[in-house]
């Protein structure tokens, strides 16, 4: 696995779509940390075994209006949650791209379609699944967290379908 890899990667997207610099750290899960914020997750398969992988973004209110104002080049009081879930599933989406190149080496895998859920799907999945790695960027009371799954898994009560 390539940490510093991932950390670059997911620094440098952020600053060139929203223009800021928000430096992304690999560090333990904290699921409280999660809370109250937009969830997205995209599906990467096959991993060598089989099975399916993943990326999910937690992603805090501010974050996320910045991030469509600036893609959208809208005023953030004219932004629809609409607006919203569209460009956080697109940032997860871009985010996720980058984890083949620097987590799991010398594969091929096709990522799904980036799929908004609930905190509690969201909850659900990540008590399932099997975490590769956690990238944390946080200012302030601002926090954002790229979860890698390695063996991502949607539980029946998650009412969640990879996509």
């Amino acid at each position: 696995m390539h940490i510093q890899g991932m950390e670059d990667h997911l620094t440098q997207t952020w600053e060139m779509l929203v223009g800021e610099h928000l430096e992304f750290s690999c560090e333990k899960l904290q699921p409280a940390e999660l809370m109250g914020q937009h969830y997205f997750v995209v599906t990467l398969h096959p991993t060598p075994s089989g099975y399916m992988a993943g990326v999910g973004l937690a992603i805090s209110e501010t974050d996320a209006r910045k991030a469509t104002s600036k893609m959208f080049d809208l005023p953030e009081a004219e932004l629809t949650s609409d607006d919203i879930a569209d460009a956080c599933a697109e940032l997860c989406n871009i985010f996720a791209g980058g984890v083949p190149n620097h987590v799991i080496e010398e594969i091929t895998l096709d990522m799904g379609l980036p799929s908004r859920l609930e905190p509690e799907q969201f909850m659900l999945i990540l008590q399932a699944s099997q975490v590769t790695s956690i990238y944390l960027a946080r200012v302030d009371e601002r926090k954002m967290q790229v979860i890698v799954f390695d063996c991502l898994e949607a539980p029946a009560e998650s009412g969640w379908q990879p996509q």
